[in-house]
């Protein structure tokens, strides 16, 4: 990409802050599509919205074994004889299961809706509003569901049914609380005599529903969460159309959920209490079995208390054996000291972790570590010859010697010791011996008998507590706040809607208009344009109703008019030269409207007093002749270039009805434009016509299909180049760049052509 064309695309992204200007032209779309879109959303909220109540209701989740500690908790879970404690995430699990909003569902008999109709809408009517209770059979099959079902009461004994199902009409009489085996259904109806039906007036429907569809419906508007993160409150939320309903529903939801619990606890306990006995019944026969046993087996062996002596020896006994083992420690001390000075380690000192419990030898072998150590320093700076170290390598084979000797002596004396202490040891085993097996087996009955005790105990506790429990069923779910419906409806939150309306009427009609643009790809504006081109822009041309010459006279001063005047002196104010005499109009492509700004321009400049020549130099479709209403067959350019005969003055002509222009043809239609274009001629012609005239205008073929234009260039002062509004695609204008930055034409200036008459007779240009 070169460096204009990356220009170009940056100028072309800077425009986006002038969109609020470029879209207020359009609001009287922006305020249709706000006043259709509020409309749409009033309508809604009047005729179709579903208004809807928040009911929410606050209990407590808590442990019944809440306060036991957490050995026994442990202890007797396993064997299934505690409750087991509730886990708050479970809990919520349950109250937002399926199987629990369906047993609120068959119970309230929420699977029936009873309807008033309405003009525009039906109206769902609840609890005391509805004057009839209806039981249906949903174990058969043919149960018709979501279809209105019409009834009136006749009497106060008889009722009238009207259906239309599958194109056949059903309307029958019965009496209340009779079985009624219908098309669509199996159900029995019951009045309630309690209730005055207040719209008696209009006609009421019910409506039977799929269980599965009304509890699916259900738990999607029902939340329940925790109230903080730390406690077992939680909090129900639930939304309905209707707040008895919505109480109601939320209501039963606890209650049957409580119902579950305690249900739940009571079999637990029933199970927990079957077992208790069953083993209580195994114990009591145990224990008197084992007590029999003691008594026998001690009057049988006349036994005491033959156990205290015992206890006596066995402590001596351990007494010499911890003795022994500290013997045997020391003496493997004294071994891995004699197999390390034995190995010659005579460069290494003694590590401290072989160190003895007698003072002579581990001052010894400090002495021994502390010599080596003075050696190691001082053959860092003496040879191995010197007297000193030789010295010292005798007083460390001296110490050695002693080390070992010493080490031997006292390992002989430690185990003469562990020896005497062993033989002592021996004696109270034997000692030890002698108890009686008969104590041993009287310890392992006393045993057997205390623990059989202690859990015969403990289940009859356990019984008794089970046994209360079962006795007053309360259960561990405690009610803090009653189901409340809130005072004023959630849904629909009408000023969410109606600023949503009002936005969606500002976004539709701008998406729109911004679609519309991102796909045109073409030139719309004069700040746009002005934006995408580093030429200056002169202004902008306004839609004339017809073609050619538009009215310049003081009686009928048009916009169009006025901005060709505007352009004139910005013409001047824009010049980059000291005469702007000779003027070259071009375009990018065909349609611009370039032969219009040249004839209407020169038109302007004559007006004003100043002597133009206009000249149509598009040889190939010249249009300026018609425009100006000139004599198409006279003799003109090509005619000069091609023919010696004729000369500047024989191809000029003087319009017949305005002053000071003079219009020079294109001549007769030759091949080999090109070539005519390069002809000395065309310079002779215009140097000739800045002799004779104030102001040339050039009418030139487009540039981005030709390149006559840029014959011209060194003859001429300045280039308007015409932009056309609408037409004029955004990649046209890099031919323009191009011109521009690459100064094919001389001081190129941007006219923006066939904008809307309004905006363009208002426009202030950049002076």
């Amino acid at each position: 990409m070169t460096e204009f064309d990356k220009g170009f695309s940056e100028r072309e992204e800077k425009n986006l802050g002038k969109i609020f200007f470029k879209y207020l032209k359009y609001w009287p779309w922006f305020s249709l599509g706000v006043v259709l879109c509020l409309l749409a959303v009033f309508l809604y909220l009047r005729y179709a919205a579903q208004t809807q109540f928040e009911v929410t209701s606050t209990i407590l989740v808590k442990n019944k074994d809440q306060g036991q500690g957490a050995v026994e908790n442990e202890s007797i879970k396993s064997l299934g004889l505690i409750k087991n404690n509730y886990n708050v995430a479970d809990e919520i699990g349950i109250l937002s299961s399926s199987g629990l909003m369906e047993k609120v569902v068959n119970q309230m008999g929420l699977d029936v809706s009873f309807f008033i109709e309405g003009n525009i809408r039906d109206v769902e009517v609840y609890g005391d509003d509805v004057p009839l209770k209806i039981l249906v059979d949903k174990t058969e099959s043919k149960v018709i569901y979501d279809e209105p079902i019409y009834i009136s009461i006749v009497d106060e004994s008889n009722y009238e049914i009207k259906a239309s199902l599958e194109g056949v009409d059903y309307n029958e009489t019965h009496v209340f609380g009779d079985l009624v085996n219908a098309p669509f259904a199996t159900f029995t109806i019951n009045l309630k005599p309690e209730v005055e039906f207040e719209h008696s007036d209009k006609p009421l429907y019910f409506v039977l529903r799929n269980t599965d569809i009304v509890v699916n419906e259900f738990l999607e508007s029902l939340s329940v969460n925790r109230v903080n993160e730390t406690g077992d409150l939680l909090g129900l939320s639930f939304l309905s159309n209707n707040k008895v309903k919505g109480e109601d529903i939320v209501a039963g939801l606890i209650e049957a959920y409580v119902q579950e619990m305690i249900k739940h606890e009571n079999e637990l306990a029933e199970n927990t209490i079957k077992m208790i006995d069953d083993r209580i019944k195994l114990l009591s026969g145990e224990i008197s079995g084992v007590e029999r046993t003691v008594e026998e087996f001690k009057t049988r062996n006349d036994l005491t208390n033959v156990s205290s002596n015992a206890d006596v020896y066995i402590e001596q006994a351990n007494d010499y054996k911890r003795m022994i083992a500290d013997y045997q420690t020391q003496i493997n001390v004294m071994e891995s000291i004699e197999e390390y000075l034995s190995r010659g380690n005579s460069d290494t000192p003694i590590p401290g972790a072989l160190s003895s419990n007698d003072p002579a030898l581990v001052s010894i072998i400090e002495q021994y570590n502390q010599t080596l150590f003075e050696k190691k320093q001082l053959s860092q700076s003496a040879s191995s010859s010197n007297p000193l170290i030789l010295n010292m390598n005798r007083n460390l084979q001296e110490l050695s010697s002693a080390i070992l000797e010493n080490v031997r002596s006292a390992k002989n004396g430690l185990i003469i010791a562990m020896r005497n202490l062993q033989s002592n040891a021996n004696k109270y085993d034997a000692q030890i011996a002698k108890v009686p097996a008969m104590e041993r087996q009287l310890l392992d009955i006393s045993r057997e008998q205390s623990t059989k005790e202690g859990l015969y105990l403990y289940l009859l506790r356990k019984r008794e507590e089970e046994v209360l429990s079962l006795a007053a069923p309360v259960s561990s779910t405690r009610i803090v706040s009653l189901p409340k419906a809130s005072m004023y409806p959630v849904a629909p939150n009408k000023t969410a809607l109606y600023l949503g309306g009002f936005l969606l009427g500002l976004f539709l009609p701008f998406s729109i208009i911004y679609a519309k643009d991102i796909l045109s790809n073409k030139v719309t504006n004069v700040e746009e344009l002005e934006a995408l081109v580093s030429a200056p822009v002169l202004g902008e041309i306004s839609k004339n109703p017809k073609k050619g010459l538009i009215d310049f006279s003081q009686d009928s001063r048009t916009p169009t008019a006025e901005l060709f005047q505007l352009l004139r002196f910005n013409l001047e104010y824009f010049n980059k030269t000291d005469k702007n005499q000779v003027v070259l109009v071009t375009s990018s492509i065909k349609g611009e409207g370039k032969t219009f700004i040249a004839s209407n321009l020169a038109v302007t400049l004559a007006f004003n007093g100043e002597k133009v020549a206009v000249l149509s130099f598009d040889l190939r479709e010249p249009q300026l002749i018609e425009n100006l209403m000139m004599n198409k067959r006279s003799p003109g350019i090509t005619d000069f270039i091609l023919n010696r005969e004729y000369e500047v003055d024989d191809i000029v002509q003087k319009h017949k009805t305005i002053e000071n222009l003079y219009v020079i043809p294109p001549g007769e239609s030759v091949q080999y434009v090109g070539r005519l274009m390069l002809s000395e001629k065309v310079g002779q012609l215009i140097n000739h016509l800045r002799n004779e005239f104030d102001r040339i205008i050039i009418d030139t073929p487009p540039v981005g299909l030709i390149s006559d234009a840029y014959a011209l260039n060194k003859f001429i002062d300045s280039t308007l180049y015409i932009v056309r509004k609408d037409y004029t695609g955004k990649d046209h204008l890099k031919i323009l760049e191009r011109i521009s930055h690459m100064k094919k034409l001389k001081n190129t200036m941007v006219v923006l052509n066939g904008t809307e008459t309004l905006s363009a007779y208002g426009y202030q240009s950049g002076v």
